[in-house]
């Protein structure tokens, strides 16, 4: 009974201690998932967007804190996002020469512009983090690198559909980053900073010389 009894109290004062541990070299936020609204910006006269455009982008942010308290630090991350902008811009390609026109948004069934990119985000990061509090509020802010990995573009009418692969876009993209927020729900802003297509494009259509992203939505940080 007495070999019980220590072993009741050793249990015990081993559980109580782990429930006491307090891990002072913690990280915050290291993998993300976003939902956005796709639009764009600097867009030619009787340019309209039609259903719903969105992204998707999820990947892992290195939380590096600067601070004893860590709740001040840079992020570093690798991501991979899913994007497509529904609008009246209808693309055309003849050999390797791409064109494009603006059409009322009821001559078609789909007109479609989708792009899987990878993404480098890098942020300065803000938060109210303690080592024992998971509810907290955040801002971070910083720049994301992308490279397009893929781009197609699927059109459809009444009569005809075809579709078109590796558009002329501007691989490497580059923008402003601001995610704010608390706990689980934190809005997230993407404004590009470069234009999505090359100059070879841009040429052959002037009014799209200074086409941006501009994503608007909410993202998820998790462990």
């Amino acid at each position: 009974m007495r070999y019980f009894y220590l072993l009741f109290l050793f249990s015990f004062n081993v559980n109580f201690s782990q429930a006491d541990f307090v891990d002072d070299k913690y990280l915050e936020d290291q993998i993300y998932f976003g939902l956005n609204y796709n639009t764009l910006t600097n867009t030619p006269l009787n340019f309209k967007q039609n259903k719903f455009s969105n992204s998707l982008n999820f990947g892992f942010i290195r939380d590096m804190p600067l601070n004893k308290r860590r709740n001040f630090g840079l992020g570093l991350g690798l991501g991979l996002s899913f994007s497509s902008v529904n609008s009246n811009m209808v693309f055309s390609q003849n050999d390797e020469l791409f064109t494009v026109n603006l059409v009322e948004n009821n001559s078609f069934l789909k007109n479609k512009l989708n792009t899987t990119k990878i993404e480098i985000p890098f942020e300065i990061r803000w938060r109210t983090s303690t080592p024992t509090s998971y509810k907290f509020w955040r801002t971070y802010i910083g720049i994301k690198t992308s490279y397009v990995l893929r781009s197609n573009y699927k059109y459809q009418n009444s009569n005809y559909k075809y579709s078109i692969h590796n558009l002329p876009l501007n691989k490497f993209q580059t923008g402003l980053t601001v995610s704010a927020g608390n706990n689980t729900w934190n809005l997230n802003l993407y404004l590009g900073f470069d234009s999505m297509f090359k100059n070879d494009f841009v040429r052959l259509n002037p009014d799209y010389e200074d086409l941006r992203e501009l994503n608007l939505g909410l993202i998820f940080y998790i462990l």
